[in-house]
């Protein structure tokens, strides 16, 4: 069995429709010390159903942000980190407001694995 540990942290998930941005908030992650983030490509569910399925082709231009493919920040960051890399990202990127321009919500993390450094 995996070593696990409790830890005070949450997991951040931030999906970007802004590419440009990814490099700019990981620069300012590893300024407020957090250290790790996976970051995936991701496509959100109407720009698979205008692209894959034809009945859908026609509404393209109803759905927010529709278009380009997104960017999945993931990070496992301390509890008391969380705040200031929420105000980072939404100092890069805006506050998420407009429809479409992205998403950001963090879920609590109780145990974690195979971290290389201690959160």
């Amino acid at each position: 069995m995996s070593e696990q540990k409790r830890v005070d942290a949450e997991v951040l998930f931030c999906i970007l429709k802004s590419q440009h941005h990814v490099e700019e908030v990981l620069t300012g992650f590893m300024e407020l010390g957090i250290s790790g983030a996976s970051i995936l490509e991701s496509k959100g569910m109407a720009q698979i159903l205008t692209e894959q399925v034809p009945i859908f082709a026609g509404f393209r231009s109803l759905f927010a942000g529709e278009g380009s493919d997104s960017q999945l920040i993931v990070s496992v960051i301390k509890t008391d980190l969380v705040e200031d890399a929420i105000d980072l990202i939404e100092e890069i990127c805006g506050d998420f407001v407009v429809p479409g321009s992205g998403i950001m919500f963090t879920l609590p993390v109780c145990r974690v694995a195979g971290l290389i450094r201690n959160i």
